[in-house]
């Protein structure tokens, strides 16, 4: 009698698990490998089939014993905002760079005042995360970074933002001995910032990373009243300038009628100008 009750609270259990396992592959949202989604069309399971999406894809063999820069992007538009400096910097130098973007946008705050200069037309949430996701793959194109090196995923809570974040960093850190991982810092006042940094820093504090780079957010070393306090980052080359402001023009194109909307530049005019006005980063300790 025990015996059956024993081998009924395993058969139990494991259905659990397993529904577990399948509820966290799908939370984590669809990691995806830019080069089949040039349109940004991320949202959907028939998309999802339709471009043949599949979780994040390295050549590993290609990357051994090769230098690694991995940028762990929580919007569309940090990559250019908080990232762009030290990217142009460390392609440069000849390392490889990876964007890897954890969110889509549509949470963006901006869809009434777009809803307003588009009206009597209307988009949803869901079109903004399309555009924003558009702009965030030109922008990486504008920037040099390869279209193979850009990965889209999109977890909706938080705890499971955290585990990927984790998960894709100890995956670069398996491929190569040389990798360094860029996150923003863990003291921004943007919750989704500020867990790319917390996260890299818990890793390498615990040894499982080597090599790790935060920095501050465009508002966070420029326009916050509390201004993190950091490290200046400057183009290494002049003429990188060019590759800075085309990214920043990918955030400003308005072209309604085929779905770009500004999102970016619209969201936060005055970081976009600050940055092209002067075009640096903020490397912090933390």
């Amino acid at each position: 009698m025990m015996g059956k009750w024993i081998w009924n609270f395993f058969l139990l259990a494991s259905f659990f698990l397993g529904c577990y396992v399948i509820y966290s592959f799908f939370e984590l949202g669809y990691g995806v490998n830019a080069i089949s989604n040039t349109d940004g069309r991320l949202h959907k399971k028939t998309d999802i089939k339709s471009y043949g999406l599949t979780k994040l894809r390295i050549p590993e063999e290609s990357l051994k014993n090769k230098s690694i820069s991995v940028y762990y992007v929580p919007h569309p538009d940090d990559e250019i905002l908080t990232f762009g400096v030290p990217i142009r910097n460390d392609i440069n130098a000849g390392k490889t760079v990876f964007l890897v973007l954890f969110t889509h946008g549509e949470g963006s705050a901006i869809l009434a005042t777009l809803n307003k200069k588009i009206a009597p037309n209307k988009i949803t949430a869901e079109d903004i995360g399309r555009s924003r996701v558009r702009e965030f793959l030109h922008s990486a194109e504008a920037l040099g970074v390869d279209k193979h090196h850009r990965d889209i995923y999109d977890p909706s809570k938080k705890r499971m933002k955290l585990r990927l974040v984790k998960s894709v960093a100890l995956y670069f850190e398996s491929l190569s001995n040389d990798v360094t991982h860029n996150g923003m810092s863990e003291l921004d006042v943007l919750q989704e910032h500020a867990m790319t940094g917390k996260v890299l820093n818990q890793l390498q504090k615990e040894g499982k990373i080597k090599k790790k780079e935060t920095y501050a957010s465009v508002y966070m070393s420029r326009f916050a009243k509390k201004k993190l306090k950091g490290y200046p980052i400057r183009l290494d080359n002049a003429t990188d300038e060019f590759y800075i402001d085309s990214s920043i023009n990918t955030y400003k194109r308005w072209d309604p009628e085929n779905g770009w909307y500004a999102c970016g530049y619209i969201s936060v005019t005055n970081q976009f100008n600050s940055l092209h006005a002067d075009k640096y980063s903020i490397k912090t300790i933390k």
